[in-house]
């Protein structure tokens, strides 16, 4: 090298002293070593963060099942209940009927009337239909 590039050199790359580059060189470092710090904390953070994930779809699955399990069981009761009212409205209707009392008939006077006209009661035996001879049909 010529002492003309030398002084070129130098004077395009002015500015920093050994000193300075080594200060400079050791921020860069420990910048460097920040950086990795975080690196590595991301990457703690991201594995937590997937396990929770994880954790929280077997727990999701395991809540799907037991609504699925739920709803089942929900509409085996709505077939009972539904047979369990349809027996209970058959049994009422029954129950209605059983205890059901028509009304009396209206006396309307007539069979008075036919009595006075007839005459007075007659003991039965001394009805002309009486038989006393149970072995004699009249």
């Amino acid at each position: 090298m010529n002492i003309a590039q030398d002084l070129r050199t130098r004077a395009k790359h002015r500015g920093f002293t050994p000193w300075q580059l080594i200060q400079k060189i050791g921020r860069l470092e420990r910048e460097a070593d920040a950086k990795d710090c975080e690196l590595v904390a991301m990457a703690t953070r991201i594995a937590e963060l997937t396990a929770e994930r994880n954790q929280l779809e077997q727990q999701l699955d395991t809540a799907a099942v037991d609504y699925s399990t739920a709803l089942d069981d929900l509409r085996i009761a709505r077939n009972e209940t539904a047979r369990t009212q349809e027996a209970l409205t058959a049994t009422k209707a029954q129950l209605a009927n059983a205890t059901a009392v028509s009304d009396l008939p209206k006396h309307t006077g007539q069979g008075l009337q036919q009595r006075f006209e007839q005459g007075p009661a007659v003991r039965l035996g001394a009805s002309p239909m009486a038989v006393t001879d149970p072995g004699r049909i009249a």
